[in-house]
């Protein structure tokens, strides 16, 4: 009878001994895969920041050449005066809006006004006699909010018109 209880009391030993070893490296299982979640989620953190910081560069050098051309390309308006038989006063109202191409930060607003000349060019005699000036500081604007496609259209007409003013600079500012 002892034999067997003593028996009884190994095999008891020996199931929580397997037990406790079959825990022991449950957890162990658990805490490895909680180091490789770990490992990945650090990893591909900073993977994250390394895209964020490449395209951020990207971006910071792709808006610094559209603002080196358009630094290359504006020169601040000056009046002309009645030398081209204009309208004085809408000779200075264009030129508020051509010098704010080059000083207002949210060019939006200048692109809108400008926008809206420009469409009437054609209909109104007074803005007509600035069509080249209008168009030339309109895709400034353009070029200055990052739209080079917008501004290209604008500056094909002038790179094939008559002003040689306008053609050479609206050439090379094409090509660049």
């Amino acid at each position: 009878m002892m034999a067997l209880m003593i028996q009884g009391m190994k095999e008891e030993q020996i199931k929580q001994s397997e037990k406790l070893t079959e825990d022991v490296l449950a957890e162990e299982k658990q805490a490895k895969k909680a180091r490789i979640i770990n490992m990945v989620r650090w990893s591909l953190s900073i993977a994250a920041m390394f895209i964020l910081i490449f395209g951020a560069t990207l971006l910071w050098n792709r808006q610094s050449d559209a603002d080196a051309l358009f630094t290359e390309y504006y020169s601040p308006y000056t009046l002309q005066g009645e030398s081209r038989g204009g309208n004085s006063d809408v000779e200075k109202e264009l030129a508020v809006l051509f010098n704010q191409v080059g000083t207002e930060k949210d060019i939006t607003i200048v692109i809108d006004k400008l926008q809206k000349i420009y469409n009437s060019i054609d209909s109104e005699y007074e803005y007509s006699l600035f069509a080249d000036d209008i168009t030339w500081y309109l895709a400034l604007a353009y070029l200055k909010a990052d739209k080079p496609e917008k501004a290209i259209e604008l500056l094909k007409p002038l790179a094939e018109g008559h002003n040689d003013f306008y053609k050479a600079k609206a050439k090379k500012l094409i090509e660049s």
